[in-house]
């Protein structure tokens, strides 16, 4: 019996006194399984797909796992190799942007004429966000604000069809400024994200013979979060099963909190009604007491049946404060985290998290913290460091280099395969087996914890990195978090102070109280949660309505399942609307 065997065989009895997962784990066919927060989807699926590999996909057949981010890819890789599921010959672990350009777009589009760039070049971010003000200056004389700019990336992700009725039903000026971008994208020789998923709705849809390649190499895909992912890969998904390709996908509805990228939680519930497809669904919360249920179900239109598995109570606290959010924030820090940590001396500050809506509540609370003279780790858009496949490789490498190598808390063998996963482009085992020995080289060269960040990311970049990004077209985004990253660790940036030590703890040190976006802590979780800043008007903003509005309850409906044991909620003078639904649960 093989080590993954064993592994799989082990972990699936586990499953046996869930109903629900026993049911998703023997299930044979297409599969939608519909879970919470803290119901062990991921559990389940991993194990499913350990069990695949081992009795039914084999070699020179492989399954494809595709999810949202970076970090889920992340996530499933790391659950996958503890049961012996590492081998990357047999099983394609990727983001939809990533499977779409190695699967779809760069060995098919140039077959079928489609009209994209030769040779194929991905826009950064950054470029992306150069070439649309320019063409908003083109067409208004000056670039558009952000809600606009949000407005013209949905209607790209959700009109898949130019001319049609929907395409016409939207406002001319974003119409107009769709094509007039996508025709920049072009004349500059690039292609951006949207474009790569887009192109390869076209492939999949218009071209019988791809759909079979596709059904030849992977006979199973698995698509974690699909609530997330939106009407493009739905589309692809549907023309897939028709073509006899086996989906299992994962996901709730109740968690869909990307509306502004075009995702729509009815794709999934939809997904879960077609004929052919079992629909399986987790009722038990591993995370959350019941009283913490029960306060995130007011969240949603219909209640839901989810309970604790081990009947916990949890706790939610609800706090008048009658100051703005960096005051409500000082006061949470200063007097609430130590009466926290002095009650459950078993916790850390790293188990407590503060959740907010977007980077302008994190910097409030950031100075807050800063005041205080408080560590914590910080993840949104006002954080110098950003979480991209490369940065949280970089991270990894510095825990390594700061003890890790000795502790084997970072393990050398993970550290260089994940460098491999960044180099698409590395073929020849020649190439590849340089590239790594520089990697290794520099790595074994930068073992001192104590040495500056700035000086460390310095040798890394010309040691290691340089090489990889003229090589790597498509780590362009990275290299703009990289830059970004370099700048504040010099002398006078926000991160000068920091050590090899200090960087490779960023997220994972115990000591260091967490401020995160509610958006990026989706999939966290925390033994306590505190929100601030819930005041009417603020949270959910009083400038939404419909649609809008009821994403605004799903968002604070992931915030509170966050905590495992107790939620804390914080307003000024009236509290949102928000605040008085949960209220009626815990009276």
């Amino acid at each position: 019996m093989s080590r993954a065997t064993s592994a799989y065989l082990a972990a699936a009895q586990d499953l046996r006194d869930n109903a629900g997962q026993w049911q998703a784990y023997e299930s044979t066919g297409n599969c939608v399984i519909l879970g919470g927060p803290g119901s062990g989807k991921t559990k389940t699926i991993t194990i499913k797909i350990a069990r695949l590999l081992e009795e039914q996909v084999h070699r020179p057949r492989r399954i494809a796992c595709i999810t949202y981010s970076n970090a889920c890819v992340d996530e499933l890789r790391s659950r996958l190799s503890t049961l012996g599921c590492d081998d990357d010959t047999r099983l394609q672990v990727s983001t939809v942007h990533s499977f779409c350009l190695m699967e779809l777009v760069s060995p098919f589009a140039r077959i079928v004429g489609l009209d994209l760039p030769d040779p194929l070049q991905v826009a950064s971010p950054q470029r992306v966000r150069e070439l649309f003000a320019e063409t908003c200056r083109g067409i208004f004389g000056h670039a558009m604000n952000y809600q606009f700019n949000l407005a013209c990336e949905k209607l790209r992700r959700t009109v898949l069809k130019r001319e049609s009725k929907e395409w016409n039903e939207w406002n001319v000026d974003e119409t107009r400024t769709v094509v007039a971008y996508e025709a920049l994208l072009a004349e500059n020789g690039l292609i951006d994200f949207d474009g790569l998923v887009l192109a390869s709705v076209e492939l999949v849809e218009n071209h019988a013979w791809i759909r079979r390649a596709i059904r030849a190499k992977y006979p199973v895909i698995v698509i974690d979060e699909y609530q997330d992912l939106g009407l493009p890969l739905h589309r692809m998904v549907l023309a897939l099963l028709r073509a006899g390709v086996r989906i299992i996908s994962v996901g709730d509805p109740d968690q869909s909190i990307f509306g502004f990228t075009g995702a729509k939680p009815r794709l999934l519930k939809s997904l879960a009604n077609l004929r052919g497809v079992e629909a399986v669904s987790l009722s038990l919360n591993y995370r959350c007491g019941n009283r913490i249920i029960a306060a995130s179900g007011s969240m949603l239109e219909r209640p839901t049946t989810y309970r604790a598995h081990d009947d916990r109570e949890g706790k939610v606290f609800i706090y008048k404060l009658k100051c703005d959010i960096h005051e409500q924030a000082r006061r949470t820090l200063e007097r609430l985290v130590p009466e926290i940590l002095k009650r459950y001396p078993a916790w850390k500050p790293g188990d407590i998290a503060f959740l907010y809506r977007s980077k302008n509540e994190g910097a409030a609370i950031a100075r807050a913290a800063d005041e205080l003279k408080l560590r914590y780790f910080r993840r949104d858009n006002g954080s110098p460091i950003k979480h991209s496949r490369l940065i949280d490789w970089l991270t990894d490498a510095a825990k390594w280099c700061a003890g890790g190598w000795k502790t084997g808390e970072v393990q050398l063998s993970r550290l260089l395969k994940n460098w491999r996963r960044l180099q698409s482009s590395l073929v020849r085992e020649a190439d590849m087996l340089a590239a790594r020995k520089d990697v290794i080289s520099t790595l074994f060269s930068l073992r001192t914890a104590s040495m500056s960040l700035e000086h460390w990311l310095e040798a890394m970049y010309s040691n290691a990195l340089d090489a990889m990004f003229k090589r790597e077209p498509g780590l362009a985004d990275d290299l703009d978090n990289l830059r970004e990253l370099a700048v504040a660790a010099k002398k006078g940036g926000v991160l000068q102070d920091y050590t090899v030590e200090i960087f490779g703890n960023q997220g994972k040190s115990p000591e260091q109280i967490n401020l995160i976006t509610l958006h990026s802590a989706k999939g966290l979780e925390f033994e306590a949660v505190i929100m601030v800043g819930l005041e009417e008007g603020a949270f959910p903003d009083r400038r939404h309505r419909g649609d809008q509005l009821a994403e605004d309850r799903r968002l604070f409906y992931v915030g509170l399942t966050r905590a495992k044991n107790q939620v804390h909620l914080a307003f000024d003078s009236k509290e949102s609307t928000l605040i008085t639904s949960v209220r009626g649960t815990i009276k």
